[in-house]
């Protein structure tokens, strides 16, 4: 279960947090941006910047809605 689904504040891949806590790190599997979560902020550490991690939080819904799509895409696919 996901604690947490945010959008990558450097490609805006979305990851999917399975556990917070200070000092936590935290890898971008598309653009291998490393960054650390402290007192609710997320430093990346290749830029040195700072994003609260509230602002980098996608709702759940948004993300099945988006995993629902290509679930339908795959459906018409296996009608032909």
């Amino acid at each position: 279960m996901a604690v947490k689904i945010i959008k990558c504040p450097s490609c805006g891949e979305e990851i999917v947090l399975t556990d917070l806590y200070d000092g936590m790190e935290v890898e971008c599997n598309l653009c291998n941006s490393v960054m650390i979560y402290n007192e609710g902020k997320l430093h990346v550490l290749d830029t040195n910047e700072e994003f609260d991690i509230y602002e980098l939080e996608i709702e759940e819904e948004e993300f099945e809605e988006e995993n629902d799509e290509f679930e339908e895409d795959y459906y018409f696919d296996e009608e032909y």
